[in-house]
């Protein structure tokens, strides 16, 4: 090998490979901040669908607490309680 091809080599090695390597690194962390962001939009859209079923589900319990018959067979019931427990 004569010495104009052993530095194209070093330069080669010593300034383009890092470069190469630099940019490929580079390229991959954005690609997988790109996944990242779309599987943290995955997740809050799975969190806002909880959400909304709980809401529902609230809801439905806020209904059949503020039943008034509900309300009469919560307070017949704690009188059958009171009058056991005035019994024994």
């Amino acid at each position: 090998m004569d010495e104009g091809m052993i530095f194209v080599m070093i330069i080669l090695f010593a300034f383009v490979l890092p470069i190469v390597i630099y940019g490929t690194w580079t390229s991959h962390k954005k690609d997988m901040a790109k996944l990242n962001a779309s599987l943290n939009d995955s997740e809050k859209n799975n969190l806002k669908n909880e959400l909304a079923a709980m809401k529902s589900r609230l809801e439905v319990l806020e209904a059949i607490v503020t039943d008034k018959k509900y309300q009469l067979s919560e307070e017949i019931s704690s009188l059958h309680k009171a009058q056991r427990s005035s019994i024994n």
